[in-house]
């Protein structure tokens, strides 16, 4: 007796089936039988990485059976959801692609009144319009061409609707998007997701009370901001908001990656979806220290914090408001150990410093060699952002800093104090230092 779908294949036998396969490969596009049985095989083993290619091989075979392109198409548009939509797309050779490009085939193929049937062309409109997405931004007017047909085919299905507020959702078109996720809920789409998403687009148009109303449906009582309307949840944990930053115009000693890349910063949620970011960025991001952004509900990567375990990390979407702080970098040398933990508490209240520090020695053969010998002090190298608030007045400020590191414990920079007072001839003395406290700590770093 053969196996059914109530005694599915065991693990082992269901990876023999996929190499048996694998030696048939030629015959994926010409083999019906084997392309079916290629498509359950992937579903049945998880849709992973190792079955990317025969998807391709079958992407490209079928272009005159819908049914069969629909089932490919959807193992890929999965493939390609796996990666977060705050990601550069840098290639065009995706699975995203491959699905577009053959849905776009089977489109092709369809004879007339197939194309009226929103069983047939409606679904290859909408499964289009999901991978044209999953492409980037490049692809999104086909995107939205895609959706707009099937919902033109058929506009009571729900998940269609559902899908394009996705779409908006990720271009910053909170008003469509919030449109496309009530429609959504009224064709009886997946109630819990359509909510999450309205209440997202809601807090990026600035709808409160629609924000307000969608956690509360969604279990989460909220209050309204009584100074900006907007929702307010409570006991919310601060959590890690992901952005692509580049390298520091300023910066010349990082070990940081030189190309884009994401940086994590800790956000202090009034929502479920909007907060205020309470650390600074240290490369060249969008936001910073004191902005209020706004962030997608599914987490993208988690981190690992040693004393408490994973923390979610969730994609930036928008920022609905820069923080009026002043955000300052730094960088400095202390030449008496413990120099820079004091200087937040020297400089006026309200004042934060945040530090990158790297530890610089010279290589030492006495402690190489094992010889009992005594050690100068050890310098530390510090970059990092001061961040001071709008209502510091900057000549109080100006006082404070220069008598903290006029003391002579410790060497800093900070040009970006005197551009904001016009001092100009400061300014470039203060750069003129910076760029000598890298050199000192660059030398140091080539030492060990």
């Amino acid at each position: 007796m053969g196996p059914t779908e109530a005694t599915p294949l065991p693990e082992d036998e269901l990876e023999a089936t996929w190499r048996a396969l694998l030696g048939r490969k030629g015959q994926l596009k010409s083999d019906r039988t084997l392309a079916e049985l290629a498509i359950e095989l992937i579903r049945e083993l998880g849709n992973g990485t190792p079955h990317r290619e025969v998807l391709r091989e079958l992407a490209e075979g079928w272009p005159e059976d819908w049914k069969t392109t629909l089932a490919i198409a959807a193992l890929l548009i999965e493939q390609a959801a796996r990666r977060g939509m705050d990601e550069p797309v840098v290639s065009e050779d995706t699975p995203a692609r491959w699905a577009s490009d053959a849905l776009r085939r089977a489109l092709d193929a369809l004879d007339h009144s197939e194309r009226r049937d929103p069983a047939i062309a409606g679904h290859l409109h909408a499964s289009l319009g999901n991978a044209l997405r999953l492409c980037g931004p490049g692809r999104d007017a086909d995107a939205q061409q895609a959706f707009n047909r099937a919902l033109e085919l058929d506009g009571e299905r729900g998940s269609w609707w559902y899908d394009l507020g996705l779409l908006h959702k990720w271009r910053g078109r909170f008003e469509e998007g919030l449109r496309a996720n009530q429609m959504a809920l009224d064709h009886k789409a997946a109630r819990r997701p359509a909510l999450w998403n309205l209440a997202i687009c809601a807090t990026g148009l600035g709808s409160g009370e629609v924000a307000r109303r969608s956690w509360e449906e969604l279990g989460m009582p909220a209050q309204a901001d009584p100074k900006t309307k907007m929702p307010l949840v409570d006991g919310l944990p601060p959590l890690l908001v992901r952005v692509l930053s580049r390298p520091s115009p300023v910066d010349a000693t990082t070990k940081l990656p030189t190309g884009v890349g994401f940086e994590l910063v800790w956000v202090a949620p009034l929502s479920p979806c909007h907060g205020v970011v309470q650390s600074p960025t240290f490369r060249d991001a969008p936001i910073d220290y004191g902005d209020l952004v706004l962030w997608d509900g599914a987490p993208v990567a988690e981190h690992r914090i040693s004393d408490c375990g994973p923390v979610p990390v969730f994609p930036l979407l928008e920022i609905l408001r820069h923080g009026d702080e002043r955000r300052w970098p730094f960088a400095a040398i202390e030449k008496e150990k413990g120099a820079l933990v004091g200087l937040e508490q020297a400089l006026p209240d309200g004042t934060r410093v945040f530090v990158q520090q790297e530890r610089l020695e010279h290589h030492c053969a006495a402690c190489e060699a094992g010889v009992a010998h005594e050690h100068g002090s050890v310098s530390e190298f510090a970059r990092g952002k001061i961040i001071v608030p709008a209502a510091v007045e900057l000549a109080s400020f100006r006082d404070a800093w220069e008598a903290s590191v006029g003391s002579g414990a410790l060497a800093a920079s900070l040009p970006s104090l005197y551009e904001e007072l016009g001092e100009t001839k400061r300014a470039g003395q203060e750069h003129q230092a910076w760029r000598g406290i890298e050199r000192k700590a660059l030398r140091r770093k080539a030492d060990r």
